[in-house]
């Protein structure tokens, strides 16, 4: 009997290496199919060259959400480094990107995927290799996966002030998805860190408004129309089918999310003062939200990437969890919940955003419960005795 115990995890880890290799093999099959690569890239290889030819970074009329081909959507700093790339071919440029890439989601995967259960291990992997919104910013060149990994960074450094507030000012400046982890910082009492975020993030808009003059009008123009709601339901309205168009339209599915992005970094920060112990799975799931505080993020199919950390730590305290049948039912939503968030669609169809809304939901309350599963295990007998009484 203890001889056929012991098998069983071995036989669940063998499997999930299996299923492991097939689903990168999947991954890598999909990623060469997005060819041609590095759609997002060009924007900032293109900006780097004007850059360098003392040229504008941005179009006298912008087009947003969604501009023509190499139009700059980003912050005037974010293509001074890719002035290192500008002057070779942008093929080159596309493979150097493409390597940075996948090397900073490798990272980010052995991060999240360590601290599970060595059986579980290869199971989170194949979901992680086969997460389509991170197939696809790679392919596309684009920032969210490098900001993703600044986020951690910055959390793994949150003991260290100075360096975790640079860090997160780094991150912000990169992509401004994680704006509302200030929050959740400021409410988890760790008000030096803010304060070194507010201090580096000044200084940069100083030096940015300073160093890139011409481009500042331009870029704070930018941000304004990115920000107004009309180009958001207007899109949503115009986009079939009608039905879904009318939920996403309607208050329920306009203010979920930007709620759920407030309540979760304040809320999920003021809970993370309390209980030390979930500060991390706080963390991450006020950076699953973050993005959605402005209503256009449910827009963007990679910004799904954020919900990586979320969905590792949700799945960690789920199998940790002493009753069977409650530890297969969170399992299972968590997996709704990834296979939600892998719909993808026509441009102009409107059931794969649907979709990413559901997941979302799916997945705020499968991390909600696993944090109120555990806070109900940690209640003293007699207390959880006159409750059942």
């Amino acid at each position: 009997m203890k001889a056929e115990a012991a098998r069983r995890p071995r036989l669940v880890w063998a499997a999930g290496v299996v299923v492991m290799v097939l689903a990168g093999l999947a991954g890598l099959g999909i990623f060469i199919a997005k060819e041609p690569y590095g759609y997002d890239l060009w924007a900032y290889v293109l900006a780097a060259r004007h850059l360098i030819a003392g040229e504008p970074l941005y179009a006298a009329h912008p087009e947003v959400p969604f501009g023509p081909f190499g139009e700059y959507h980003y912050a005037p700093p974010a293509a001074v480094p890719f002035m290192l790339l500008a002057p070779v071919p942008f093929w080159v440029a596309t493979v150097i990107w493409i390597g940075i890439n996948a090397g900073v989601a490798a990272a980010i995967g052995w991060y999240l995927i360590r601290p599970l259960p060595r059986d579980a291990r290869p199971w989170a992997a194949a979901a992680f290799v086969l997460f389509l919104p991170t197939i696809l910013e790679i392919a596309l060149g684009n920032l969210n996966v490098l900001t993703l990994g600044l986020c951690l960074w910055a959390w793994e450094l949150r003991r260290r002030s100075a360096a975790a507030g640079t860090v997160l000012a780094v991150a912000i400046g990169v992509k401004l998805l994680p704006l509302t982890l200030v929050l959740f910082y400021l409410a988890s009492g760790r008000w030096r860190v803010v304060a070194w975020t507010i201090a580096v993030g000044v200084a940069g808009l100083v030096v940015t408004a300073v160093v890139f003059a011409s481009d500042f009008p331009a870029y704070v123009a930018l941000l304004l129309a990115l920000m107004d709601s009309h180009w958001t339901a207007d899109l949503i309205a115009s986009t079939p089918p009608a039905e879904v168009a009318a939920f996403l339209g309607s208050p329920i599915g306009r203010w979920l999310l930007p709620v759920a992005s407030l309540a979760t970094a304040i809320l999920g920060g003021l809970a993370a003062h309390r209980y030390a112990r979930d500060e991390t799975h706080l963390h991450h799931l006020a950076l699953a939200f973050a993005p959605y505080l402005a209503s256009f993020g449910l827009l963007w199919f990679p910004y799904l990437v954020t919900a990586l950390p979320l969905m590792a730590s949700t799945l960690h305290r789920a199998l940790h969890l002493p009753r069977p049948g409650m530890r297969g039912a969170l399992t299972a939503a968590l997996a709704l919940s990834w296979l939600l968030l892998q719909v993808v669609g026509e441009r102009n169809d409107l059931v794969p955003i649907l979709a990413h809304f559901l997941g979302l939901v799916v997945l705020l309350a499968v991390a909600l419960a696993v944090l109120w599963l555990a806070r109900s295990r940690d209640v003293p007998e007699p207390i959880a005795a006159r409750a059942a009484a």
